[in-house]
């Protein structure tokens, strides 16, 4: 070997020969575990996390291509912050026999506080744990990791993705003042056991209560490792998963279908089923709005894909409503947004009484719960208005059928509209609903931001058949229809306008300030002839109607105008005639009071010869109405019938002789007038065919399905 030969070998020795001694001493160090770096790695987790982090004496730690380690116990104190006493005190997690792999991706994003994304654990497993997470109403947590910067709020820990979890024996204790809820729970891990003929996987259950509710929860998956773990080429395998939920108040939550991550929920894809009481105790547990509502069963196929839940194919049973749609919870943006289409063979509006503080369907308040209310009978229960914050909502109301009530023979089918809520302020518009050969279209508000809150009602309806409509049958009727079936009482095409506005935060409330105008109109109708004479207390007549049947007589105008102010209707307007009499009613109604005081007056056109005609008042409350006569006039009668009877007793019916007045009954086309001038100046026109060009009294649809003016623009 010559010499430059020896000179390079000298030279790489002394170069190569330090590499290789180190290298040997990382293998060697290595295959040790790295037992030296058990002290400085406790300090350095000690500073960053501000607690203290204490490792078992067993403790190997490998370092090559991820970080690996090993290490018989595991445990996190408290914030160092935290006085002696404070009640997020105690440990946050003590284990024995831990595992824990990281990539070193996630080690860099830690040592940097980078909190873009959430830490990445390759594997994590546990022959024991114990954990205990703590928040108070404040916002105080017992998760905050490190110490503030420059006067910042400590860092929230991000929930870890985590690819394999094994946990053999676990206990979770979970506390949190601010979502209202607290839990034990036990959980398990047996990857790749057999129970009853499957892998029994994880198994999480436990008990709870949320909002002084209790509840119990147990959840099941089969293979932990594909449900945690990433498969083939990055893709997450699904697994089986199994949750069944219990609550209070008879509230029941399933579900049965496949997932990739139990802890995000990522992946889940199966059939879901939910029961309660009222959806709106449902809706304050997962953060959306909903309204109150009696008993119900919710099913669909639930789905979440990102921060985006989604409900399809979803049947809801409310009460005897049977509803349904697809809908999704977008939870990405700050106030989480609800879209979606609600659809359904039949809505029963009563099932949604409880919404406005009103007794459940079949129930009615007590004589006790009204005389509470100083005798009211309107709900003074207050709206949760603040919901109306909580989140934001785009949903098209397509429904087959919406039932009124029972004072209602024919439904609304279909009741089709535009539900919105955006920043507080709620909309049902293009709101379109067809029923007995009419049709009503308009929109109703609400605005939540006011302190007091602000509800308005701009509705149009017309074409409306009240034979078909109404259900009470006039069982007296000389002409009953080809079926054999009694007419009602009234028959004629309804029509008419309501804007209105008020404020409040409960029923009471909001009717009580009512401001506005209501009007309405029948044409082309009749009314009962026994119910004219009856209101006329013309004694003759309606015996005679009684004995021979009730013809009904055709209407020349019904028309009714009513104005509102701060829950005080009277009405401008309100009459209808007949070529037999005309009916007048005058007064006023107090919605803020719920008192009546209105007076009907009957005008005759004919003569009777034995009428008691006297002005019918109905007073008293909402919840106890009274209905009697003016004495006076009846009095004045009676006396001087009295008096002739004495001397002559065929003379005593002569002050009980009603000779009629066709003039003075003849107000109907200047009814109509006052209701034309009252939106300016028309030119005369016929009273029983009012012209199209009348802004107070649109004309009615020509067809069954024709449409009536919008509501009105401002």
């Amino acid at each position: 070997m010559s010499s430059t030969s020896r000179k390079a070998w000298r030279i790489a020795a002394w170069t190569l020969g330090p590499i290789a001694v180190a290298v040997l001493g990382l293998v060697a160090c290595e295959v040790a575990g790295w037992p030296f770096l058990k002290g400085p790695a406790e300090r350095q987790l000690t500073q960053r996390l501000d607690r203290t982090v204490a490792l078992g004496d067993h403790f190997r730690l490998k370092l090559f291509r991820s970080i690996r380690l090993d290490t018989s116990t595991l445990r996190i104190g408290p914030p160092s912050s935290l006085a002696a006493d404070s009640p997020l005190g105690g440990d946050l997690v003590n284990a024995k026999d831990a595992h824990l792999e990281l990539p070193y991706g996630t080690v860099r994003r830690l040592m940097k506080a980078d909190n873009s994304e959430p830490p990445r654990i390759t594997s994590l497993r546990f022959g024991e744990v114990d954990a205990n997470v703590k928040r108070l109403a404040d916002g105080q947590a017992n998760w905050t990791m490190g110490k503030p910067r420059d006067g910042q709020a400590p860092r929230q820990f991000d929930l870890p993705t985590i690819e394999e979890l094994i946990i053999h024996n676990g206990n979770v204790r979970f506390d949190d003042a601010i979502l209202k809820t607290a839990l034990e729970a036990t959980v398990n891990t047996s990857e790749g056991q057999v129970s009853e003929g499957r892998a029994t996987g994880l198994n999480v259950q436990g008990k709870g209560r949320h909002e002084k509710i209790p509840f119990e929860f147990h959840v099941t998956s089969s293979g932990v490792l594909p449900l945690v773990a990433q498969g083939s080429q990055g893709r997450r395998d699904a697994v089986p998963i199994t949750i069944r939920l219990a609550g209070g108040d008879n509230a029941r939550f399933s579900f049965d279908g496949t997932g990739t991550d139990i802890f995000s929920f990522e992946g889940i894809d199966g059939d879901a089923s939910l029961s309660g009481p009222s959806l709106a105790k449902v809706g304050d547990a997962v953060g959306l709005t909903l309204p109150n509502t009696e008993a119900f069963t919710l099913k669909g196929r639930l789905s979440k894909a990102g921060q985006v839940w989604s409900l399809n194919k979803a049947t809801l049973a409310v009460g005897e409503s049977h509803l349904g749609g697809s809908f999704s919870v977008d939870r990405s943006p700050k106030v989480p947004l609800l879209r979606g289409e609600l659809n359904g063979s039949r809505l029963v509006l009563s099932d949604l009484l409880p919404a406005f503080g009103a007794p459940k369907p079949g129930t009615q308040k007590s004589q006790v719960q009204v005389a509470k209310q100083g005798g009211k009978v309107l709900p003074e229960k207050e709206f949760d208005i603040p919901s109306l914050h909580a989140m934001n909502a785009d949903v098209k109301v397509r429904l087959a059928r919406a039932e009124l009530g029972t004072l209602f023979r024919q439904p609304l089918a279909p009741l089709d509209g535009d539900l919105s809520l955006q920043s507080g302020v709620l909309k049902l518009s293009n709101l379109v609903a067809r029923t007995s050969g009419g049709e009503v279209k308009g929109q109703l508000g609400l605005d939540a931001n006011p302190a007091n809150p602000l509800w308005t009602a701009d509705l149009r309806w017309g074409g409306i058949e009240l034979d078909q409509w109404l259900r009470p049958r006039n069982k007296t009727s000389q002409t009953p229809k080809p079926s054999g079936e009694n007419p009602g009482y009234v028959t004629g095409r309804l029509g008419g306008h309501a804007e209105l506005q008020a404020r409040g935060k409960s029923t009471a409330q909001m009717i009580a300030s009512t401001d506005g105008t209501v009007q309405a109109w029948v044409r082309d109708g009749t009314i009962s002839h026994l119910v004219v004479e009856g209101a006329g207390i013309d004694i003759a007549q309606g015996l005679g109607v009684f004995l021979v049947g009730d013809n009904p007589l055709p209407m020349h105008c019904a028309v009714v105008k009513a104005n509102a102010k701060g829950g005080l209707l009277k009405p401008e307007v309100a009459m209808v005639d007949t070529k037999d009499s005309t009916l007048f009613v005058d007064g006023t109604v107090s919605l803020a009071d719920e008192r009546l005081a209105l007076t009907l007056t009957t005008k005759p056109k004919d003569m009777s010869p034995l009428t008691l005609r006297s002005p019918v008042h109905v007073d008293g409350t909402f919840s106890n109405p009274q209905v009697h006569l003016e004495k006076k006039p009846i009095a004045i009668k009676a006396l001087a019938a009295l008096a002739l009877a004495a001397v002559t007793p065929l003379a005593g019916i002569i002050p009980l002789v009603d000779l009629g007045d066709k003039e003075a009954a003849g107000g109907c086309r200047q009814a109509l007038d006052r209701l034309r001038d009252a939106n300016g100046p028309v030119g005369a026109r016929d009273a029983k065919a009012p012209k199209a060009s009348d802004k107070t009294l649109p004309p009615e649809p020509a067809a069954r399905h024709a449409a009536v003016p919008g509501p009105v623009r401002k």
